[in-house]
């Protein structure tokens, strides 16, 4: 009897903080992107990586990178990661609100915060792990 009580803690502790598919972190990532670009039709025109792509190439590397960071918080909160470090590309191309940010750790308790923060179209910063 113990045994089973003990695997169905599990599968409830588990489903605080449900695996997603990368597939998922895309669609929800289409749908947060197009409606920034939407907000903003001349987006593909500021981008800091000017003429290296097409707009729709563009459009998806947006899509893409986002999932990728909403990704990586999603996993860091998940397996409990000390924290996540915003770093820029420290070049004359980040913007004032990312230069704020440089340098700045994320504890496990802010990732939620984190997550909510709505990354400008064009952005080139990273979230880097912190082990302590």
């Amino acid at each position: 009897m113990l045994f089973w009580k003990k695997n169905k803690e599990k599968k409830e502790e588990k489903s605080a903080s449900p695996n997603k598919t990368f597939l998922q972190f895309l669609t929800e990532a289409r749908t947060e992107m197009e409606g920034l670009m939407t907000q903003d039709p001349e987006w593909f025109y500021q981008l800091p990586y000017k003429g290296a792509m097409s707009k729709e190439e563009a459009k998806d590397l947006e899509i893409e990178k986002r999932a990728i960071w909403r990704r990586i918080i999603h996993d860091a909160k998940r397996t409990k990661l000390a924290g996540l470090r915003w770093e820029t590309r420290t070049d004359n191309l980040v913007c004032p609100e990312c230069q704020k940010m440089e340098g700045r750790i994320f504890a496990l308790e802010e990732y939620d915060t984190l997550n909510q923060k709505i990354m400008h179209i064009g952005c080139r910063c990273n979230l880097v792990t912190v082990r302590e």
